[in-house]
């Protein structure tokens, strides 16, 4: 059988964390599902199984918290040595110096880190874990140090922290990191539970986007990307012309595709539906099912007659699929 070639995917290592952000959007994250520890063994296994299936030209070790995985620099070095780049998302409390050294080492090619304001007491409101703000900022400023192409700084913006953006922005500048990825707050897991006290109203949303690109144009060493989906009816984007706006695809092969360390294989890490796992089907028949491709065609009806739809595809819908049911509705995002 031929092997399928796919450019990214989102590989979830643990549904553990140690972190509990209020603005979580991991489906499983809701304040009462209990969290299972790490298994090295398993994730092991479905690495391999994974690359035998096919040829991935990028995978980002995500979670949960995926440094809580002991084995996650063997992964890592497991994935290089098949020829596929490998991009760390972390939360930066358990990224100590020698972790850090061994990922530079193996060849990494990013590491995200969130930083959620620059006042630490916001910060460790929004993340619920004492002492992060600390820790998260100085893996930042290491990480710059040390993997400067590849440090990535992500800012999530809620209406808790908004009004912080622009010192937020000076203090990631200082921590010497030069790529940003800036996203608006997405209805979902734990966010469920906080929707109200996060989720920004358009004026808001603008303001808070627009003091971004003020930061960016000033500081054109920088890049600026937003990559949470956002309805263009909700938010213009034609203004801030220095940050790159991604929304997403429901073609398979232009996606990130989310597979966890069971095997179960999701449209995105954002989507709580299953539509196969790898140890019952080839990832590559999974993603070509008739039936699957047939339920992430449908179109929002609200979204219908827009002729702005074949650009942002009616927002996050799998923020729908959380909030709703269905991939059929738009972004709820729209309902606020």
């Amino acid at each position: 059988m031929p092997r399928e070639h796919l450019g990214n995917i989102v590989f979830e290592l643990t549904q553990a964390c140690n972190q509990c952000c209020r603005f979580c959007y991991n489906y499983w994250r809701d304040g009462s599902t209990p969290l299972p520890p790490p298994d090295p063994g398993k994730v092991r296994r479905t690495l391999r199984k994974l690359l035998g299936q096919a040829d991935v030209g990028t995978l980002s070790f995500s979670g949960g918290e995926p440094m809580l995985l002991k084995n996650i620099h063997d992964l890592a070095l497991y994935a290089r040595f098949r020829g596929t780049a490998v991009n760390v998302l972390t939360n930066g409390t358990l990224l100590t110096p020698q972790a850090l050294q061994n990922f530079v080492s193996i060849g990494i090619g990013a590491i995200q880190i969130p930083v959620l304001s620059h006042n630490p007491e916001v910060h460790e409101y929004l993340t619920q874990l004492p002492h992060s703000w600390s820790k998260a900022t100085d893996a930042l400023r290491r990480t710059a140090e040390s993997l400067p192409c590849g440090a990535y700084a992500v800012l999530v913006i809620t209406k808790v922290n908004a009004p912080d953006v622009p010192q937020t922005l000076d203090l990631i500048y200082s921590l010497g990191v030069r790529n940003v990825m800036v996203n608006r707050f997405n209805i979902g897991g734990m966010g469920l539970r906080h929707t109200a006290e996060l989720v920004l109203d358009r004026k808001t949303l603008a303001r808070a986007f627009a003091d971004v690109e003020t930061f960016a144009a000033a500081h054109p060493d920088m890049h600026f990307v937003s990559g949470v989906c956002t309805p263009l009816c909700v938010m213009d984007t034609t203004p801030y012309r220095h940050i790159r706006f991604a929304w997403c695809s429901t073609d398979f092969s232009r996606r990130p595709v989310a597979v966890s360390y069971t095997g179960d294989v999701r449209f995105c890490n954002h989507s709580p539906v299953v539509i196969g796992n790898i140890y019952e089907r080839p990832i590559g028949e999974i993603l070509s099912d008739p039936a699957t491709l047939g339920r992430y065609a449908s179109i929002p009806e609200r979204c219908s007659d827009c002729r702005l739809l074949k650009i942002c595809n009616g927002g996050c819908r799998a923020a729908s699929e959380q909030v709703y049911g269905t991939f059929g509705e738009a972004d709820p995002i729209l309902d606020y």
